[in-house]
């Protein structure tokens, strides 16, 4: 009788132990496709932010919103200072 008791605990304890180990599972799963969605949107923010921030885009919406222009070469003068 004892050593089916012995041999029911240690069944018990190995159920308990897959249980565990199969829920550290599926938290990981959960957490590598967390992470792999946020570096998708961190990639697509980063695109977003270039191209807000691309030479082209701010000379357009600064002709257009305050009629800014880029300076020709006979326009442009350069100072030197001294070192």
């Amino acid at each position: 009788m004892f050593w089916i008791g012995v041999v029911a605990g240690l069944l018990a304890g190995v159920v308990a132990l897959n249980v565990a180990v199969l829920r550290l599972n599926m938290k990981l799963d959960h957490l590598g496709r967390e992470r792999s969605n946020l570096r998708a949107e961190s990639a697509a923010l980063s695109v977003q932010l270039s191209s807000a921030a691309s030479a082209p885009r701010i000379q357009g919406l600064a002709a257009k919103r305050l009629g800014l222009v880029q300076a020709t070469p006979d326009e442009t003068s350069y100072v030197t200072l001294p070192h």
